[in-house]
């Protein structure tokens, strides 16, 4: 059956039909009568009516939808109309009072990003309403199937008809907050009998793990906890641990106190202990080691080892590992690894940490073949298990090159038009999703066809991501561009920088997008922050600087280098720590360096970084730059040599910020 005509009869299904347009606006909710405003350009009408939209403001969304009639993006308008009618409170709009405009909508506009978004907004309306047969029936259809509480609803939907769910316990244990769908659903296995306490117990545990607290707090209500012993063991956990409390208070207070000092936790935990259940101490005493190394406290390991028999998850494990790979204590790798999800056991980090593990122990063969699986990735960890291997960082073959048809058919997509007009308009995030939408299903072929187009139209980012994608043929001067390239060397020359490292730290940064500004406020390709580039200019004597500059190329590439340089100069020549500190600041590597007990090698450095972002950093930055060495120099690369060793240093202060 085809989507158009699903559609239709899910509105048969729930008691609308098709309307003819006079009869269709006689049932349509009455929009909000528009203010008068003085007219614009379509393209700063279509703006204005996004601004409405993101605000929640009809009224003002119609006068400018009304200006932006005729724009080549006018669907959006039609889709954001839509989604304002079904995000209306019920004491303004009767309930399904739109499903036959959303309905004309999905058809009109079948396979289209719109409509499957507009899919997603209509099956929340729908899963509210609990008119599952219509959800069912788009449910199936769904394409992007990103949203956890409509997924929420598709079990919800099952137990309230009493069929079997059985994603339905999955779902509950790896939403991180209970929106309204998820909370439903929660109580309805609670209701039928499908979760226990001891369930709840478990999946309080988890948002312990997640330090979720509106999780805690709803599953502290479904535990019939005392509300304000909860909210005191959230928010003042040694105060609480002084008072009377019951087995999940405990336990919540340990796990915040540990958050904040971990050992204040652990004497208390010692004084309780023997009143507790044992895996009640496990627990506690996990949430202590995997807190001790999120702050690299060097009691990190030794409560990891009292804690192995745990009731923990992934979440609490990753920490765990990392505590016994700084110490390189390999045996308690081992153990940890093992109490780890399958998923978690086959992430590459712990694919290769636990076969570095087995070569320690003196098993190279079995190392061996644990590290060949992952050693054709073209990560950060394939890297390495290749050199463990034998073999240096090389780009693949390039494919054959891109036809003129297959740069055509690119150009022909209808998708990557609204891209590039959503770009145009400075809507970089709707731009993204409508160019990634198109990239479903597509071929290698077409990838590397799409990927060239996009960086003749100068949309380096989605060159990059597009390229990124392909399986089995590669063109890696794609996926690592070099723009400006006439413009770099001298600069990265007049710093005394490897361009392979400058453009690698660029690519991780702003993916080449010339005017990107991060959330932040970091500016421009190598995304410097404005106090930063104040510091800069009064360092290069230009006293003249504005924060604008930042998004001229020049300026940006001669800026960004000087603090590269000053950083690396800093932390004695490791580009580990220089790129860890133009993430986090000078200040954090300087700090985590001191907590060492010994040296270690620059990819175990990599791997404890407390911050999860600029853990992820740092690994892609010298992973990019290990390709951009191979590919400027036609030389294999090695990417342990570029990581280096790191050594115990005093954290000593330093003035740049």
């Amino acid at each position: 059956m085809t989507y158009r005509i699903a559609i239709a009869a899910i509105v048969g299904l729930i008691g609308l039909s098709v309307l003819s347009p006079a009869e269709a606006s006689k049932r349509r909710p009455e929009a909000p009568k528009a203010a008068a405003v003085a007219p614009l350009g379509v393209d700063d009408a279509f703006l204005a009516a996004h601004q409405a939209f993101t605000k929640s403001d009809p009224a003002r969304f119609e006068a400018m939808a009304a200006q932006a009639q005729g724009h080549p993006l006018a669907v959006y308008l039609d889709y954001w109309r839509l989604r304002l009618c079904l995000q209306r409170p019920a004491s303004e709009t009767p309930p399904g009072a739109a499903d036959a405009d959303v309905q004309r909508f999905l058809a009109r506009h079948e396979g289209t990003l719109v409509a499957d978004l507009l899919a997603r907004d209509w099956m929340l309306d729908l899963g509210r309403r609990r008119e599952w047969t219509a959800f069912d029936a788009v449910y199936a259809r769904w394409i992007l199937r990103d949203d956890d509480e409509v997924h929420c609803y598709a079990s919800l939907g099952d137990i309230e008809r009493a069929r079997p769910a059985p994603r339905a316990r999955a779902a509950i244990f790896s939403v991180r907050n209970f929106v309204p769908g998820c909370a439903a659903l929660l109580d309805a296995q609670l209701r039928t009998g499908m979760l226990n306490r001891d369930d709840l117990h478990a999946r309080l545990l988890v948002a312990l793990e997640t330090n979720t607290a509106d999780a805690v707090r709803l599953l502290g209500e479904r535990l019939a906890l005392d509300s304000k012993a909860v909210d005191l063991a959230l928010s003042n956990p040694s105060k609480a641990l002084a008072g009377k409390r019951t087995r999940e208070t405990l336990l919540i207070a340990l796990s915040r106190l540990a958050r904040k000092d971990p050992a204040e936790a652990n004497e208390r935990l010692e004084e309780i202990a023997p009143a507790l259940r044992q895996a009640d101490v496990a627990f506690a005493r996990s949430q202590i080691a995997a807190a001790a190394m999120r702050k690299l406290d060097s009691r990190a390991l030794e409560w990891a080892r009292a804690s192995l028999d745990a009731p923990a998850t992934d979440e609490t494990w990753n920490w765990l590992a990392r505590a016994a790979l700084r110490e390189q204590d390999w045996p308690t790798l081992r153990k940890v690894v093992a109490r780890m999800s399958e998923a978690g056991r086959n992430e590459p980090a712990w694919v290769y940490w636990s076969a570095r593990a087995e070569r320690e122990a003196g098993d190279t063969a079995k190392a061996d073949e644990m590290l060949r699986p992952i050693a054709g990735q073209f990560t950060f960890y394939g890297r390495l298990a290749a050199e463990e291997l034998g073999s240096l960082t090389s780009p693949p073959p390039a494919a054959l090159a891109t036809t003129e048809e297959e740069l055509a058919q690119a150009a022909r997509n209808a998708g990557f038009d609204r891209a590039l007009r959503f770009y145009a308009l400075g809507l970089r995030f709707e731009g993204n999703r409508e160019w990634n939408f198109q990239l479903r299903g597509m071929s290698d072929r077409q990838l590397l066809a799409a990927a060239r187009w996009a960086c003749a139209e100068q949309v380096l980012d989605r060159c990059v991501n597009t390229a990124d994608r392909t399986r089995e043929e590669h063109d890696f001067a794609l996926r690592f561009v070099s723009p400006f390239l006439d413009r770099m060397k001298p600069v990265a020359a007049g710093a005394d920088l490897d361009p392979a490292w400058v453009y690698g730290l660029i690519r991780q940064e702003s993916r080449f997008v010339r005017d990107a500004r991060s959330w932040a406020g970091a500016q421009g390709l190598m995304q410097i922050m404005p106090a930063t580039a104040r510091w800069i200019a009064k360092k290069l004597g230009e006293r003249d600087f504005r924060v604008e500059q930042l998004h001229d190329l020049d300026t940006n590439l001669r800026f960004g280098t000087f603090y590269l340089r000053s950083v690396l100069d800093d932390l004695e020549g490791s580009p580990l720590l220089a790129s860890a500190a133009y993430n986090a600041g000078p200040g954090r590597p300087r700090s985590w360096r001191s907590t060492l007990s010994a040296p270690v090698e620059g990819a175990i450095f990599a791997e404890i970084i407390p911050f999860n972002e600029t853990r992820d950093y740092v690994k892609k930055v010298l992973t990019n730059a290990v390709y951009y060495a191979a590919l400027f120099t036609g030389q294999p690369q090695s990417l342990k040599a570029r990581l280096g060793r790191v050594a115990p240093a005093l954290s000593m202060p330093t003035d740049i910020p």
